[in-house]
């Protein structure tokens, strides 16, 4: 009884330390007490609006039907528009947001002032990323009931929702972290977006160039094997394309949406290969649990590197 008593106010003490953590306070207040949050707020919604119903238009226009488009056709392009947007938020403006947060406080010289506080490391990462965070996923979450428009229309399952939010969020927390790393890895803010963009764009477009350059290099030696040997490996290769696309945020979300609309898998389904079955799993759980992996090693990095910073 005395461990689980001790257990509790020590859970409660945490999560009231990173309520209010003083970072994520005077951060957020600064954002969000002027008129400029709720004015790009407001713009953005405006022009997601804008982009959903010139979508639609367009598609109604293009429709060969004699009655028009089809309703849940339109409900997956509205959906696939506006998950498209939050992926444009996710890997561009969210590590925008933490790119500058560290070496900011160097630039205006207030770094060594809040180093030399009772403001653990851990803290101070926590906070800076907590009040970066957070406004981006109040952009994701402000688009969320626009799907409704999708749902409405039609086309659209609620799996599909579920996993594609579960799958921005994990990758906001990640892309996030990168920034982060960067600001507390470089002197300047100018390098540090310099880098945390290049990082970005290469995990989401340099890898799928270097996977495609590969395959075309290995395809004709594949194509000179036997026939037994070409099935394994074909096998093989097709655990390694799921992987591969599991390290991919929009190859992710496309890949996982065929498997769900197609095998109507959310985890895994059964494939085969000639006459061997075996199970295949989809891309999404891949991606979360390596990105989660991944935000916990950039928080682990950037918390030493603000350690090696004050210690100089």
């Amino acid at each position: 009884m005395t461990e689980l008593t001790t257990e509790q106010p020590l859970k409660k003490k945490r999560f009231r330390n990173l309520r209010e953590n003083p970072v994520t306070v005077k951060e957020l207040r600064s954002r969000m007490r002027g008129r400029r949050a709720f004015v790009v707020l407001t713009i953005y919604l405006l022009v997601m609006g804008a982009f959903i119903t010139l979508v639609y238009a367009a598609y109604a226009s293009a429709s060969s039907g004699p009655f028009g488009p089809d309703p849940r056709e339109v409900g997956k392009v509205v959906f696939g528009c506006v998950v498209g947007v939050q992926v444009f938020l996710v890997i561009f403006v969210g590590p925008a947001f933490t790119s500058g947060t560290i070496t900011g406080e160097k630039e205006r010289q207030t770094y060594d002032l809040l180093r030399t506080t009772l403001l653990s490391a851990e803290s101070f990462v926590t906070g800076k990323l907590l009040s970066a965070l957070s406004y981006v996923l109040l952009l994701v979450l402000a688009a969320i009931p626009l799907q409704s428009i999708a749902f409405l229309l039609g086309g659209v399952i609620l799996e599909e929702l579920i996993i594609s939010q579960l799958v921005i969020f994990t990758a906001a927390l990640t892309f996030a972290l990168w920034g982060l790393f960067c600001s507390s890895a470089m002197r300047s803010t100018l390098g540090a977006s310099v880098m945390t963009f290049a990082g970005a764009l290469f995990a989401t477009i340099g890898t799928p160039m270097l996977v495609g350059l590969f395959a075309a290099i290995l395809a004709p030696f594949f194509a000179t094997l036997g026939t037994s040997f070409t099935r394994t490996m074909e096998i093989v290769l097709q655990y390694v394309l799921v992987f591969l696309a599991g390290t991919n945020l929009p190859a992710t979300l496309i890949v996982s949406e065929i498997f769900l609309l197609q095998e109507d898998a959310i985890f895994y389904f059964t494939s085969s290969v000639g006459p061997t079955r075996f199970w295949l799993p989809t891309p999404w759980p891949i991606f979360v649990a390596l990105y989660l992996l991944l935000a916990w090693v950039l928080y682990w990095l950037s918390v030493r590197n603000v350690r090696k910073i004050a210690n100089r």
